[in-house]
């Protein structure tokens, strides 16, 4: 199993597909700063895709918020350091009952009665959050170096009303909280970016024009102040 973090065209193409084959049949809001990976196997290139962006809800009481809410000690880190996991989608021909549920093809174990269960999910997801840190920033660099920008936290959501968020403990996933309609909050810490990887995302962040952008109109209102 390997992934491939996926081309603008690449992302075009997932949401398309998530729109017909996901069981939500949405894409992910562009506003959230998709980026995504496919999920491959030597047999198949894409056999199932990972979607994320930045979380929608701002401020999430306790965990994470604005920079000030760090500061005051309201939260223990920023918006800006959170991804959410929106979309996992796993071709059926790999799920149970697809011509490619195979023991010689997917990542699993054989289970008490003999039956080859599949780990392909949250194997997938392990590797995605092993790398996804470093891979998101260097996508898309962070403006503001003096403020926290390594991404800390991965969250993603279950309904239990059709899920039970199986593969999510299987990935070692904590469940933070369930609201009253049954939509739990799950939530893995992220490895922490190296020596190096901090140095190439800074280096990222400041060539990068977007970033340039955003610090430039920050210095020209603190000047104009």
């Amino acid at each position: 199993m390997y992934l491939d973090l996926m081309s603008k065209n690449g992302i075009k193409v997932a949401q398309n597909l998530v729109k017909d084959e996901h069981y939500l049949h949405a894409p992910v809001d562009v506003r959230g700063s998709v980026e995504g990976y496919w999920i491959g196997l030597d047999c198949h290139p894409a056999l199932g895709l990972f979607l994320l962006g930045r979380p929608q809800a701002t401020k999430v009481a306790g965990w994470y918020g604005g920079v000030q809410d760090v500061k005051a000690g309201r939260c223990e880190c920023t918006r800006w350091q959170v991804l959410n996991l929106a979309r996992v989608w796993i071709s059926p021909v790999f799920q149970p009952g697809g011509v490619g549920y195979r023991a010689d093809w997917l990542p699993g174990f054989m289970d008490r009665k003999g039956e080859f269960r599949s780990t392909l999910a949250s194997s997938a997801i392990s590797a995605m959050a092993a790398r996804v840190g470093f891979d998101y920033l260097m996508r898309r660099p962070p403006c503001f170096l003096d403020e926290p920008y390594q991404i800390d936290w991965l969250l993603s959501y279950c309904d239990t009303r059709l899920h039970k968020g199986t593969i999510y403990q299987a990935a070692g996933f904590e469940l933070y909280r369930t609201n009253d309609d049954g939509i739990q909050t799950w939530r893995l810490r992220l490895p922490p970016l190296t020596v190096v990887q901090h140095a190439e995302v800074r280096e990222a962040a400041r060539v990068n024009p977007r970033s340039h952008a955003y610090r430039a109109k920050r210095a020209q209102m603190c000047f104009e102040v």
